[in-house]
């Protein structure tokens, strides 16, 4: 299993850094990543090797007789290799029409194929396999996670399908202090300054903070609030996205009571789209969640990813020591963690 993972690698990495990026018809966000992926390929070859040694051991049946989703997949990094290693039946999805365009483009310049890209969350990506018969082994999703809106909707959609396993990836460790501190970080920056590519509309970015943005949609749908209340309503409605919080605004016009409040006091998210940024995760929550939805639930940590920074490595090493001896479901060292879910 490891000489076919290593062998997919190199493969996929050479054919990356064989492609004229410039003159590739992609957008300028998956550009960059594959800017990132072939600059800092030993990092990524550490890091996916883990991600499907770990995957793999998930599934049932032969890779040859499987079918391999890349949920939420970007540029279709995950796409490739699985296909590159093998599998029967090798599905995309995003929910950008535009990242799903790139990968489509990406794959066709690499010339290793993917059979279905697919638009569309979890609720559609379960009725559009419904639609083709096509029933995954398995589900692998790298830094997503982290990212979806709404959990409980998101498992009771995807809890649909028939016998799976779904590995998610994520780097919001919570029980990392360093990441924690890390993320909180990137919360607030979020949330009261804005940063590069801080809110998504469409395939359009903006630099513009959350906090700013969920004001112009108050006051923009409600212009006869009071400034003190656009002020209050605007605070208390972070980590909504636009629906919710015209809809928790229009309850408060009836009752004046504000019925939402955060449940962490930094999580933001991206008021249209609903991406949280970065968010941390509360494995409790998480875990009863989806047990609550009839599937099963394992968490393990991972190790840190080597690069060609040999002195970096030497620490790394030592730390990949510690989080070994400690056993796989301690995660307080951990740069990653797995979260395994089966039905």
């Amino acid at each position: 299993m490891i000489n076919t993972i290593n062998g997919a690698l190199k493969t996929l990495f050479s054919k990356l850094s064989r492609l004229d990026l410039p003159g590739l018809d992609i957008s300028d966000n998956s550009g960059q990543y594959l800017k990132k992926y072939i600059h800092d390929s030993s990092y990524y070859s550490s890091f996916y090797s883990q991600v499907l040694f770990k995957s793999l051991r998930g599934i049932k049946k032969p890779v040859s007789e499987s079918v391999f989703v890349d949920y939420g997949g970007g540029c279709g990094i995950l796409s490739l290799l699985a296909g590159l290693i093998g599998f029967k039946t090798v599905i995309f999805n995003d929910i950008y029409e535009k990242s799903l365009m790139d990968a489509k483009t990406i794959s066709k310049e690499t010339g290793i194929p993917v059979d279905f890209f697919i638009c569309g969350d979890a609720e559609d990506f379960v009725t559009q396999m419904d639609q083709l018969n096509i029933h995954p082994d398995l589900i692998c999703s790298v830094d997503v996670l982290e990212h979806i809106y709404n959990p409980d909707s998101w498992f009771k959609s995807i809890s649909k399908l028939n016998d799976f396993t779904l590995i998610f990836v994520t780097g919001a460790n919570s029980r990392n202090p360093i990441i924690t501190h890390r993320l909180k970080r990137i919360h607030r920056i979020s949330e009261y300054k804005g940063c590069e590519k801080n809110v998504r509309v469409n395939d359009k970015f903006f630099n513009t903070s959350f906090l700013e943005e969920r004001e112009k949609i108050i006051r923009g749908k409600f212009p006869g609030l009071s400034e003190d209340e656009i002020k209050h309503l605007t605070g208390e409605s972070r980590g909504l996205k636009r629906e919710d919080i015209e809809n928790l605004v229009s309850r408060y016009l009836i009752d004046g009571v504000i019925d939402y409040h955060p449940d962490h006091p930094t999580n933001t998210c991206d008021p249209y789209t609903g991406s949280w940024a970065e968010r941390l995760i509360d494995l409790k929550k998480l875990k009863n969640t989806i047990e609550a939805n009839s599937l099963s639930m394992d968490i393990t940590n991972s190790f840190y990813c080597y690069s060609d920074n040999k002195l970096l490595n030497s620490v790394k090493m030592l730390v990949n020591l510690l989080i070994k001896t400690s056993g796989q479901h301690w995660l307080f060292l951990s740069p990653n963690i797995k979260v395994e879910i089966r039905k």
